[in-house]
């Protein structure tokens, strides 16, 4: 046995059998894309995974798309901005105005219709003094100024049913604004508003603003700023801001910015508001000066409507109210009055009344001085 292991252990041993070489087995390469347009160095985006080949797009791609449909959008709005600007024609001043005479006159009609819902019972009647009184110093500023007429109650008017107020009847037509030449006055019995206002051819005029009038120059002067307010279209000019409003708290919303009505109100509607009702003071001078009535009124209703003011509401702060301090205005007013001068003295209905004035004076009254009539003695 011990033998036999040596013999075997003393044998040459055999060379092993080769093996075959051991392959790895790796996955092809995928080829990749590179993208040079990017900042920062090249882009390398596998096919498969994202980009023109299909599949989902990064963030960072879904925000580039973001930005141009938003720059896109601002392009549109400021273009469709730009091209409705236009300017106040009496007085220069540019705004937005986007509103069609077509949508204006419905405006009007929706407005007369809820005026003669609001006031029902209240409006005077066309024979009444007061609106007889009211109605000669319209009609006087509407016709000196080529702005139409007022329509005549007793031709085109009905009495609604269980109600004393006049209405016109149902006809289409378009607002004085826009060319129109009809108006419609509500004169309304309240004593406890002193106020007026006029827009799309309705003039509502309250009894309370008559002690402040006093006379017929101080009413043309009201009248003259609320038909100014007309004139200008100053309710299509609100109307069309409303849309930039929705505009900028759209906007103001997808950026992430909470939309503040204050701020808005008070940095762009409240001097927006104060720019007109200085406009309207202005166009309102003019057109009562134009219609033969005293431009020193005008300033002089305003001081009345200042110390109003102050003993009712006190202290007036400007930026945070839409009408300026009637003191401020009567100011201005009557930095005013030599152009409002100029503007009666080339008006030629107030040439006519001149011209029988003097004729009156000169048939009448001779070689009397005027200024002594309380000197002479009638017999």
């Amino acid at each position: 046995m011990m033998f036999s292991l040596s013999r075997l252990s003393r044998c040459a041993r055999l060379p092993s059998l080769p093996r075959a070489p051991t392959r790895t087995v790796r996955p092809p390469a995928q080829r990749v894309r590179c993208y040079n347009n990017f900042p920062g160095g090249p882009r390398y985006v596998r096919f498969g995974s994202e980009g023109p080949a299909g599949g989902p797009r990064s963030p960072r791609d879904s925000r580039a798309v973001g930005s141009q449909v938003f720059v896109g959008l601002g392009v549109l709005a400021v273009g469709y901005y730009v091209t409705h600007l236009e300017q106040v024609p009496e007085t220069g001043r540019w705004r937005f105005m986007d509103i069609s005479p077509k949508y204006e006159a419905a405006l009007a009609e929706a407005a007369h219709q809820q005026l003669l819902s609001e006031f029902k019972g209240k409006v005077l009647p066309p024979n009444h003094p007061l609106t007889r009184h009211i109605r000669r110093v319209v009609t006087q500023i509407l016709e000196a100024n080529n702005l139409g007429t007022l329509e005549a109650p007793d031709v085109h008017a009905r009495l609604l049913p269980s109600a004393d107020v006049w209405a016109a009847s149902e006809v289409e037509r378009v607002t004085p604004e826009v060319g129109g030449k009809e108006w419609h006055l509500f004169v309304v019995n309240d004593d406890k508003v002193v106020n007026a206002m006029a827009s799309f051819g309705n003039i509502v005029v309250f009894t309370g603003i008559l002690p402040i009038a006093k006379d017929e120059n101080g009413l043309a002067a009201v009248l003259g700023h609320e038909i100014g307010h007309a004139v200008a279209r100053h309710a299509s000019e609100r109307y069309s801001s409303a849309k930039v409003f929705i505009l900028l708290a759209t906007i103001l919303d997808l950026v992430g910015i909470p939309f503040s009505g204050f701020l808005t109100s008070v940095l762009f509607d409240l001097p927006n508001s104060r720019a007109q009702e200085l406009e309207a003071d202005k166009i309102g001078l003019r057109l009562s000066a134009r219609a033969c009535f005293d431009p020193e009124a005008v300033p002089e209703v305003f001081t009345r409507l200042g110390r109003l003011e102050q003993a009712t509401m006190g202290k007036h702060i400007d930026f945070l109210t839409t009408h300026p301090a009637s003191e401020k205005r009567s100011k201005a007013l009557r930095e005013m009055l030599p152009g409002a001068y100029t503007v009666q003295a080339a008006s030629p209905m107030c040439g006519a009344t001149a011209d029988h004035m003097a004729k009156f004076r000169d048939t009448w009254l001779g070689a009397l001085n005027p200024e002594r009539m309380s000197e002479v003695q009638w017999s």
